[in-house]
């Protein structure tokens, strides 16, 4: 533009300026750069409509700017338009004279002064921008060295790595390789040993079991030709001569830890005798009958240290008739001459005596009892025959005696004054249900010579006793520690206060039957720190309160037996948690325990110590307690969780797990055949109760047998799905059954008694009750082969007859008998 303007015509640009081109140039420039309109062209258009309505008159740089945004300083300098406009001297100056006034257009100094200023300010700016982007570019090139160097080193130290660790895969590989073929050759070598003992362990069992067969097969053969396989010759044989199994014992017997002794010919009689211990009276009488030898063994003084009527109190001692016999021939029952006998015979060694339910004893019986100076356990417990009398001439004569039971009889207060004055030596004594003595004989006995040596006394049932005799008691028999108040109705915190407060020393007391204690009680028990065995029963009064103070403060507590407390919950367990020598919890038929308790027990200190643990009727402990109980109790060897509805055949897996566990009763629980065989993965087992568990079937009944072979104890009681199917794989397997409960399993017939008669001649008791299908037969099949059977229990079998019920009392100790109609409760 500059250029085409310079080669105008004169007058042309006398018209420019005339009409004030550079000016209105400059207004719209500044207007543009000011107000920086949305649309620049229509700026231009109104603001030239504007210069054409009111002309050029009052044209100012700044006409187009809003008064508000209106700058100071001008936009555009006057080189600017001189360089657009090309405009020459004369017009410069006319430009001069408009706005500066001023007659010459020459620069003044100040004016080049000022110029060099702005000149060398400026080229300073450039020099110092050159410099500053050179100094950045320097910067930006030595960074990126930098960080390419740092790549380069972490390149380098990741292919070294790289190479090492190529090096060292090589060289596990190598190893690997090496290990593999020296595992490869002892895997072999172990599993041809594995292989051998398997096969040794398999063709063992295979004989075993095909001499197990025939042995059953051939016992079932004789059992169904009647005959009795303990019918054989045992001392002769068939040769005539007379022999016995302990004639021909060898001179090697084991007796401790398996460790062989050589008996010499004088200790061989030693050996024998204790065999013979193992034997009662009866069994010891027909033992003196048999030979002389076996004579001689049974007068041995050991023998006849220890006299227990009670075991033979209603059999009859059938002895031999031959001179060589000791005993009466005649068939007697515990009398005054079999008692007065025996007695003058081991009066000198005897020490422990039992005359329990001896109902036939009277003042000779007596007589020779207190001739027996060294007795120090006396046993006269439910003897009819005992009075005041009788206990005076007995305590004469045994001074030195230590247990004194006289429970069931009726002493009076002068027996009590008799014991005092006479049994200096006393610490065991059981008046338990004596209902004659009062408040004065515990007086008499507070105040005699072995007052402060008693240490255990059993009142229990004596409701006749107030509380003046309870504080009577605990006045004189101040080193008292065991003290059981057993059936006590009412018994009441009054007489426990005097108790509680002197008798400091107690660990042991039991409250069973006593509903009347309340948590004030339990409380001053509580404090008693040396407390370690506490029983309560049937109790409604006492709470959570009482727990947490047996827990505080009986850091020492062993044996807790808590049964039928309604009002316990989850927070008593979580109060006895703390009670780490626990080992022994009962809480039997509070309902109000559920599976959070039972893991803060557990949980605690004495979860790893806990021995046995009976949840008998918690209906709301469920599989979780299962849970916790297998991963904290690891001693636990009896567990009674019967009627817990909650408990599936998953927890019953997790008990079958525990293998602490010798002794477990889950009657009434949800358990079934896959539950049964889970819990006979614990071969330990030898005692377990499965009680009303109806979904039990022969199938499961055999899984279980077959694993646990050692087990002595079985309840299948109304498990009514049970057949004889199931019975002979039980009696083949587990011959070491002594009890078996098979009542109100109403599929059983005949054909079980004869499997279990046949093979397992260790059964002492046996429960039939309510099998209909059990006939005379079957009583036939035990009386030949379960000698040893001791209590039979027939109840609701009207297939057996009375004469022959009656029959089979005269070989078994104990038989209950009824043909009465079936009750409803055995769900026929």
């Amino acid at each position: 533009m500059a250029a085409s303007m310079k080669g105008l015509d004169p007058s042309l640009k006398k018209y420019l300026r005339s009409n004030k081109l550079p000016d209105v140039y400059e207004a719209l420039i500044t207007g543009l750069a000011v107000m920086c309109p949305d649309d620049p062209h229509q700026f231009i258009i109104d603001n030239l409509k504007y210069l054409i309505e009111y002309g050029t008159d009052e044209l100012e740089w700044d006409l187009f700017v809003a008064e508000f945004m209106k700058p100071v300083n001008r936009i555009v300098s006057e080189s600017n338009l001189e360089f657009i406009f090309n405009l020459d001297d004369e017009s410069m100056l006319m430009l001069s004279e408009k706005y500066e006034n001023i007659v010459t257009a020459m620069p003044t100094p100040e004016m080049y002064e000022k110029a060099y200023q702005h000149y060398n300010t400026k080229s300073k700016k450039l020099c110092f921008c050159a410099w500053m982007q050179y100094y950045l570019i320097k910067k930006k090139k030595r960074l990126d060295l930098e960080k390419k160097m740092t790549r380069a080193a972490t390149f380098h130290s990741h292919r070294m790595m790289k190479m090492h660790l190529e090096e060292w895969m090589e060289w596990v590989k190598y190893r690997k390789g090496r290990q593999a073929m020296a595992f490869q050759k002892i895997q072999h070598v172990l599993n041809v040993s594995i292989g051998r003992v398997i096969f040794e362990a398999w063709h063992t069992h295979t004989l075993d079991a095909r001499r197990q067969r025939e042995y059953f097969e051939i016992n079932l053969r004789r059992l169904e030709r009647g005959e009795n396989m303990e019918d054989e010759d045992s001392f002769g044989q068939g040769t005539g001569e007379a022999r016995d199994s302990l004639s021909t014992l060898p001179r090697k017997i084991a007796i401790q830890h398996h460790t062989y002794v050589e008996f010499p010919a004088e200790q061989y009689s030693l050996a024998l005798t204790m065999i013979f211990k193992y034997v009662d009276v009866a069994d010891l009488a027909r033992c003196a009958c048999v030979c002389r030898s076996w004579k001689v063994i049974t007068q041995a003084n050991t023998l006849w240290n220890r006299l227990d009527f009670y075991q033979v109190r209603n059999r009859l001692l059938q002895v031999s008739r031959k001179r060589r016999c000791s005993i009466d021939e005649n068939m007697l029952r515990v009398t005054d001459k079999v008692v007065t006998k025996l007695l003058y015979k081991c009066r000198p060694y005897l020490i422990h005596l039992n005359m329990r339910s001896c109902q036939f004893v009277s003042e000779p019986s007596f007589t020779s009892i207190s001739e027996c100076s060294n007795l120090q356990d006396l046993n006269f417990s439910e003897c009819v025959g005992l009075n005041d009398e009788m206990l005076k001439l007995v305590a004469k004569g045994c001074k030195i005696l230590l247990y004194l039971n006289v429970s069931h009889t009726n002493i009076t207060d002068a027996s009590l004054r008799t014991i005092a004055k006479y049994c200096s030596n006393l610490q065991y004594l059981s008046l338990a249900h004596c209902k004659k003595f009062t408040d004065r004989g515990l007086l008499y006995l507070s105040s005699g010579k072995n007052s402060k040596k008693l240490d255990y006394l059993d009142v229990s049932g004596c409701l006749q006793i107030t509380p003046d005799g309870f504080k009577n008691l605990s006045q004189g028999c101040t080193n008292l520690q065991t003290l059981l108040l057993n059936d006590f109705p009412t018994l009441s915190d009054d007489c426990l206060t005097p108790v509680a407060n002197r008798l400091t020393r107690i660990h042991t007391m039991s409250f069973l039957g006593s509903p009347l204690i309340s948590d004030e009680t339990f409380k001053r028990i509580a404090g008693n720190k040396s407390l370690k065995k506490i029983k309560i029963e049937g109790n409604h009064r006492i709470s959570d309160v009482s727990l947490r103070a047996i827990g505080m403060h009986c850091a020492n507590l062993e044996h807790l037996y808590i049964a039928d407390c309604q009002r316990l919950t989850d927070l008593a367990l979580k109060s006895l948690s703390t009670c780490r020598f626990l080992t022994v919890a009962n809480f039997a038929d509070c309902v109000r325990i559920t599976d959070k308790g039972v893991r803060q027990l557990v949980d605690g200190p004495c979860g790893p110590k806990l021995r046995e643990l009976n949840l008998t009727n918690c209906i709301r402990v469920g599989d979780m307690a299962m849970v916790n109980i297998h991963k904290r109790c690891h001693n636990l060897t009896y567990l009674s969780v019967c009627f817990c509805e909650h408990i599936s055949e998953a927890g019953i897996e997790l008990l079958g797990q525990t293998h602490s566990l010798t002794s477990i009763d889950i009657s009434g629980c949800n358990c079934g055949d896959g539950g049964l065989s889970s819990l006979g993965n614990n071969s330990r087992l030898r005692d377990v109760t499965l009680s009303e568990c109806a979904n039990i079937t022969d199938l499961g009944l055999q899984k279980f047998a077959q694993q646990c072979k050692n087990i002595e104890r079985l309840d299948l009681s109304h498990c009514m799905q049970i057949t004889d199917g199931a019975i002979k794989n039980l009696a083949f397997c587990c011959r070491m059954l002594n009890v078996l409960n098979l009542a109100g399993c109403k599929l059983v017939t005949d054909l079980s008694i004869q499997y279990l008669s046949g093979v397992c001649h260790y059964l002492f008791q046996l429960d039939v009750s309510g099998c209909l299908l059990i006939t005379d037969k079957a009583l036939k099949y035990l009386r030949k082969g379960c000698k040893k059977l001791k209590m039979l229990t027939l109840m609701y079998c009207k297939g057996v007859s009375k004469n022959s019920a009656q029959k089979m009392m005269r070989h078994v100790e104990c038989v209950q008998y009824s043909n009465d109609e079936v009750p409803s409760y055995f769900g026929y």
